[in-house]
């Protein structure tokens, strides 16, 4: 895994497969992504569709949890947690937009293809849709703006739902996704809440036209309308608080891992900054005066402890045995302090590199200001950190009234 092993991980967790895959993703983040971006910068079309496609269709991460039965990979164990987490640090490295999407695509997929649960009428109906060799599978994710508010909702009908939502603000691909995972209050049911799947060209679907981004420039970000959309019984990938909780954990680590691999880039990039210029009047080079050394120790310290985190997460919901289910409210909450703390920690860093480079950190062609804009968009999609410091209070003090 190249450079990334100067930052510890308890790499006794990952398989010969998860450190080989990551080194494959790390070839093909330098050269399908890094060793183009300096010409073409967010082509979509030139440079980040490509990559996609190559990731996507030709890695075949799009299928690697897939159950086998369904055309799949297969490695659709709770371990794949560990698995992703390395796969998704390298694919950051590269471009941090597509493994937003691909932690998408992967938290959604362990809510309906994990082994003993797998959910057979949805993985029946994206089978063509995961296992195509022609488009990648793109997931939009329509999640509550804020904390207990979901923008959907469902209301039971004969052998299934109702689902309405008025211009929903997805999380991920509004205008490109090829099937949605639909966060619904399932009105009149004890259970809640409710995860729904619907195909891209489910009736009554419709979608807005692509919203230009700050960051994140491989997402089609859009509005989506729902008009009464009939959902069958079958395509519910979740149903009840706990099974909700652990389709957001695992995207809560999908995001975290995408965090440390944008920490990963920048610490290179700052790195050869500290490498290569010469302070003025005193003749040594960047890294070496005490004071640039203090400052670029606290970017690295950031990076390590974000990495550890994430891997100390990951290994929690690869072992339900041990820890117990990914939903449950110590594990969730887990999930979500990992990482609201990890992108805090990702803005900080990136911030005080940019500092230290002064011109060059806000320069396109050093490529750091994309991180920053790439790590803060994605932060803004875990939603308001005042909010979900509220949940962890309620968890830690048993505050009833927050």
């Amino acid at each position: 895994m190249g450079n990334s092993y100067s930052f510890p991980f308890l790499c006794e967790w990952a398989t010969e497969m998860d450190l080989s895959l990551a080194e494959n993703l790390r070839e093909w983040a330098e050269n399908e992504v890094m060793a183009r971006r300096l010409e073409l910068k967010e082509d979509y079309q030139g440079l980040l569709e490509p990559a996609i496609r190559k990731l996507f269709l030709e890695v075949g991460l799009q299928r690697l949890f897939w159950p086998e039965e369904y055309g799949g990979d297969g490695h659709n164990l709770p371990s794949a947690a560990v698995t992703a987490t390395a796969a998704l640090e390298q694919v950051a490295r590269g471009d941090v937009g597509i493994a937003f999407l691909l932690s998408c695509l992967l938290a959604l997929q362990s809510a309906v293809a994990m082994e003993g649960e797998v959910k057979e009428e949805i993985c029946s109906a994206l089978q063509e849709i995961i296992t195509s060799k022609d488009d990648p599978a793109l997931v939009s994710l329509v999640l509550p703006l804020y904390r207990d508010e979901p923008q959907a909702t469902a209301r039971a009908a004969k052998g299934g739902w109702t689902v309405e939502a008025a211009s929903a603000r997805p999380l991920a691909c509004g205008a490109s996704a090829s099937f949605f995972g639909v966060l619904c209050a399932l009105e009149g049911s004890e259970d809640g809440v409710g995860l729904l799947v619907l195909p891209g060209g489910t009736k009554g679907l419709k979608r807005g036209e692509a919203i230009k981004r700050t960051g994140l420039a491989v997402d089609r970000h859009a509005e989506v309308t729902l008009e009464k959309v009939k959902v069958s019984e079958g395509m519910c990938a979740a149903r009840g608080p706990e099974a909700c909780r652990a389709f957001l954990a695992w995207l809560y680590m999908g995001i975290s891992a995408s965090n440390v691999g944008a920490l990963f880039a920048s610490y290179e990039i700052l790195r050869e900054w500290g490498d290569n210029r010469v302070i003025k009047g005193r003749g040594n080079i960047f890294k070496e005066n005490p004071l640039t050394a203090s400052v670029m120790a606290e970017v690295a310290q950031d990076t390590a402890l974000s990495r550890m985190l994430t891997w100390n997460l990951a290994r929690m919901l690869s072992e339900p045995g041990v820890y117990g289910p990914a939903g449950a409210e110590d594990n969730y909450v887990t999930a979500l302090m990992v990482a609201h703390h990890v992108s805090q920690a990702a803005e900080r860093a990136i911030n005080r590199s940019m500092e230290m480079m002064a011109s060059a950190g806000y320069a396109k062609e050093w490529n750091l200001e994309r991180y920053w804009r790439d790590v803060k968009t994605m932060q803004l999609c875990l939603g308001p950190y005042e909010l979900a410091k509220m949940d962890v209070s309620r968890f830690f003090y048993h505050a009833k009234g927050l």
